[in-house]
């Protein structure tokens, strides 16, 4: 009976937790062209500014990727420390939880104490301490490193659809949700 209302119990948090997903969404654009010649030179030139801002940012990241490699092994160790420390610091939680639940003391109304005891000697009701997040890899430290010290974005997309549209063409951007069930 237990585990069918375990089972149950978790079907519900799972479903609710499914609910609460936030949904995700593709930006798509739709470019139309001016038809006039001047028109089609000016987002020729538009084209070309594009290329090589992406050009520039990609030389700028790798650049900038190369000077922050030297870091990651600092970084990775620094953060194998913390991770030690916060197993340390959850193992000591878990051993006063158990021993709470071994004395009865996150329990209302039982344990070792005399019940008309004037105060309660336990700050509250035992709960289990939370884990520390999965250890951390070093590509995942690397991956945070390049996020803080590297920009990825030079904005050559937003300046090329304002380039786009400064010589004529008309832009319609579009929201699409991506649903599971669509492919």
């Amino acid at each position: 009976m237990t585990k069918i209302m375990l089972l149950i119990g978790g079907a519900v948090v799972a479903s609710a937790l499914a609910g609460c997903a936030t949904p995700r969404y593709e930006t798509i654009r739709h470019y139309q062209a001016p038809e006039t010649p001047a028109g089609q030179a000016c987002i020729q030139r538009c084209e070309q500014v594009r290329a090589s801002c992406k050009s520039t940012c990609q030389v700028a990241w790798q650049a900038c990727t190369a000077r922050v490699e030297p870091q990651v092994g600092d970084r990775y160790a620094q953060a194998l420390k913390d991770y030690a420390s916060d197993l340390a610091r959850y193992r000591r939680a878990l051993d006063l939880y158990q021993m709470d639940l071994w004395m009865n003391w996150g329990r209302p109304y039982g344990g070792l104490w005399y019940e008309p005891w004037p105060y309660q000697p336990w700050h509250s009701l035992a709960f289990a301490p939370t884990p520390p997040d999965a250890p951390p890899s070093r590509e995942s430290v690397r991956q945070s490193l390049y996020k803080a010290e590297c920009k990825d974005d030079c904005a050559c997309e937003v300046n090329y659809d304002t380039c786009f549209t400064g010589c004529g063409g008309t832009l319609r951007i579009e929201q699409r949700r991506l649903d599971a069930a669509s492919p």
